[in-house]
């Protein structure tokens, strides 16, 4: 008698619970014929057709060398959404890290095991689906676009023990910000990751860069004129005449 008075204890309660659910439902609810939302999609700005940018790295994943690859870079705007990064050249500079040091001092490791990374060329297609702005602290706008990209190049490494050098082909693919800090100049921060096949292994780096540079273009765009703007315009001219 207990189980049954409890069970239907329960499916009053839960009757009860789904009554006041959707009675919250219509209380709340918009009504029927509201209107759809409405939102602003604002164009992009300082759009421009060529960049060239100064690249500044640091790869923590090798195993015996801290590397910091410095160079330059050229990109070739499509439009707002594709880009074509023709050329990203960088030299690496290489710190050697303790475990190298350990190696050779305490365990006679022979130079010739230790190669190092010279220089990298890469080029990359770009896709740049979102754009946005940023409030900082309420006293201007950042505007910012965030970008994938997939490429290939090379790297080259080498050895000074015995004169071995050997280039090795690299794929790389990674994401990154675009920050605009005015109309030419902007800021990238990029993560991306590098598989690189050398003849004895296939080696995989992360990257971590920072970019900054210049955009362009060669010839004048076409200003975009507004009939709103250009009616307002003559209306202020026509009353400065009077």
């Amino acid at each position: 008698m207990v189980k049954r008075y409890s069970i239907f204890c329960c499916v009053i309660l839960c009757c009860a619970a789904l009554w006041l659910c959707f009675s919250l439902t219509e209380a709340f609810c918009a009504e029927p014929k509201a209107e759809k939302e409405v939102y602003a999609i604002q164009e992009r700005i300082f759009h421009a057709h060529h960049e060239i940018g100064l690249d500044l790295g640091y790869i923590p994943d090798d195993d015996f060398y801290e590397l910091y690859p410095v160079g330059l870079n050229y990109t070739f705007n499509f439009n707002e959404h594709l880009s074509w990064e023709v050329a990203r050249a960088l030299w690496v500079l290489n710190d050697e890290k303790d475990l190298k040091k350990n190696l050779e001092t305490n365990f006679g490791a022979a130079p010739t095991k230790f190669t190092k990374t010279k220089y990298m060329l890469h080029s990359h297609l770009v896709l740049k689906p979102l754009y946005g702005k940023d409030a900082i602290w309420n006293r201007g706008i950042i505007n910012h676009e965030t970008f994938f990209f997939l490429g290939g190049g090379m790297v080259h490494y080498a050895r000074q023990a015995d004169s071995f050098s050997e280039n090795a082909p690299s794929v790389s693919l990674g994401f990154g910000i675009k920050y605009f800090l005015n109309k030419h100049l902007f800021l990238n921060i990029r993560v991306q990751n590098l598989t690189n096949f050398k003849e004895e292994n296939t080696e995989n780096n992360l990257w971590f860069g920072i970019d900054l540079g210049f955009r362009f273009n060669l010839t004048p765009r076409k200003r975009q004129e507004s009939s709103t703007i250009n009616i307002l315009n003559r209306y202020l001219k026509e009353d400065e005449d009077r």
